[in-house]
């Protein structure tokens, strides 16, 4: 079950990030990832809340700033 939702998060970032599946990993971070700047972000958020069908607060969405984050929550929600 979580590898499937690793798997769904990194198609999803994959997507709206443009950049491959293989780069996102425990150090992936907005602020080391070309292409992670505030438009994306909400983008990011909004797919990810579309994917997994749940939705996240404001304070969530600041504190999603990198690939291991942003599988805490969505592990936690789903």
């Amino acid at each position: 079950m979580d590898n499937n939702i690793e798997k769904r998060v990194k198609l999803v970032m994959t997507d709206i990030l443009n950049i491959p599946e293989e780069l996102i990993n425990q150090d992936t971070v907005s602020s080391n990832t070309d292409g992670w700047d505030s438009g994306n972000h909400i983008q990011l958020i909004v797919a990810l809340e579309e994917e997994f069908a749940i939705s996240f607060d404001v304070t969530e969405f600041e504190s999603m700033l990198s690939y291991v984050d942003i599988l805490k929550l969505v592990k936690a929600k789903v």
